[in-house]
C-alpha cells in the first residue's frame, strides 16, 4: 500500500514513517505541507492508496486539505486518516464531514496506528476487489439483486444536498470515536426504505439514485434540530448517529421523514409517482467493541427497522393525496 502523510512537523513525519516500517508499511512519501501534497496528488504521476494528515498546519489545515482532495475524483474514496491531538467532539465532527475516513490521535500509539493501517489496507484490498469483479445493474434480473449491488450502485456517485452523510466504513470510525468523547449522549438509529427491492428493479440507476437522495434529504430534515452523520448501509439502510442526549421517539422522526417525502413530488421518468415508505427501530445507545467496530450496534439497529417494517405489513397505511390523483389520471 503505497501512502501519503502531511504534516508540518518534520520530526513527526520521520518517527511516523519509522513506526509505519517497522508495521510492515515501507511504501510512504513524506511532506510538509498541504500545498506540497495537492501538488503530488494533481501531477497523476504517482497514485497513493491512503492518506494520512495532520489537522493542525499553517496555511492550509487538514480539514480543508481532506476537502480538496476528495474534490480530485480519483482519490473520491481514498482512504484518509487524520492524525491530530485533538479529541474533540467538535474536532472529530469537522474531519468526518470533510471526508476523512479514520482519525488517530497523537501521540502515536503503534498498536492504534497498525489498527489504523491495517483497515485502511483492507479497505483498499475489498474496492480492488469490487473493481474487478463489479457488475452492472444491467446485467442482472430481480432475482439477482443482491445487498452488495446495491450498495455499490451508490458507492459509484455522490450524493449532494447534505453534508451529514459520510460512507459506512468512516461512521464505524466516528462510532468509535465517539466512544472516547461524548458517547453516553449518542444513540443510533436505523431508517430502512420498505421495498426496496421491487423499487430498485423498477428503477434505472438515475432513478434509484434519485430515490436513495430523497431519502438522505429526508432523514436530514427529521433530524436537523441536532447534530447527526447518515451513512448508506446498502439494501436501502441508512444508519444515523445523533448527539441528542435524550432517546429519539423513533414514531416521531418516522412521521416526520414520512410527511416530508409525501410531501415531494418524487416521480419516475415517465411521470408515474415513486410511493417511497420508511420504517425506523427504536434507537440504541451504542455498547463499542473495539474487535467489532461497532458493527454489532449498527447490526442491532438494522433489524430494529426491519422489525418494525414487518409490524407496519398489518398496519393499513392512508395513502397519500397526490398518490390517489397521480393513479387516476
Amino acid at each position: 500500500m503505497k501512502i501519503l502523510a502531511v504534516d508540518d512537523n518534520s520530526i513527526t513525519l520521520e518517527l511516523l514513517k519509522t513506526m509505519a516500517a517497522q508495521l510492515g508499511f515501507t511504501d510512504i512519501s513524506i511532506v510538509t505541507s498541504g500545498e506540497i501534497a495537492l501538488n503530488l496528488i494533481n501531477t497523476r504521476d504517482v497514485f497513493f492508496d491512503c492518506l494520512l494528515l495532520d489537522i493542525s498546519m499553517p496555511d492550509m489545515n487538514g480539514v480543508e486539505l481532506c476537502g480538496l482532495i476528495r474534490a480530485v475524483p480519483a482519490y473520491s474514496k481514498t482512504p484518509i486518516i487524520m492524525l491530530t491531538g485533538m479529541t474533540d467532539k467538535y474536532n472529530i465532527d469537522r474531519a468526518f464531514l470533510a471526508g476523512a475516513t479514520d482519525y488517530a490521535t497523537k501521540p502515536f500509539n503503534i498498536l492504534e496506528l497498525n489498527a489504523r493501517l491495517r483497515a485502511a489496507e483492507a479497505m483498499v484490498d475489498s474496492k480492488k476487489i469490487v473493481v474487478k469483479t463489479g457488475t452492472t445493474k444491467t446485467d442482472q434480473t430481480q432475482s439477482d439483486v443482491t445487498d452488495r449491488q446495491l450498495s455499490d450502485l451508490l458507492e459509484e456517485v455522490q450524493i449532494k444536498g447534505t453534508n451529514a452523510l459520510i460512507e459506512y466504513d468512516a461512521l464505524r470510525n466516528y462510532l468509535a470515536q465517539l466512544s472516547r468523547t461524548g458517547l453516553a449522549s449518542s444513540q443510533v438509529i436505523a431508517v430502512k426504505i420498505d421495498h426496496i427491492k421491487n423499487l430498485y428493479a423498477k428503477a434505472s440507476a438515475d432513478e434509484f439514485l434519485y430515490i436513495i437522495t430523497e431519502v438522505v434529504l429526508a432523514i436530514g430534515d427529521g433530524m436537523k434540530e441536532n447534530s447527526h452523520m447518515i451513512a448508506y448501509a446498502g439494501s436501502g439502510n441508512f444508519l444515523v448517529i445523533s448527539s441528542k442526549a435524550s432517546m429519539e421517539s423513533s414514531v416521531k422522526i418516522e412521521l416526520e421523514i414520512q410527511n416530508f417525502l409525501d410531501g415531494r413530488d418524487i416521480e419516475y421518468d415517465n411521470g408515474d409517482p415513486i410511493d417511497i415508505e420508511v420504517s425506523i427501530g427504536n434507537p440504541i445507545r451504542p455498547s463499542f467493541d473495539t474487535s467489532q467496530q461497532g458493527r454489532k450496534t449498527f447490526s442491532r439497529a438494522i433489524a430494529r427497522a426491519e422489525s418494525r417494517a414487518v409490524r407496519k405489513q398489518n398496519e393499513p397505511r392512508i395513502p397519500h393525496i397526490r398518490l390517489i390523483g397521480k393513479r387516476r389520471l
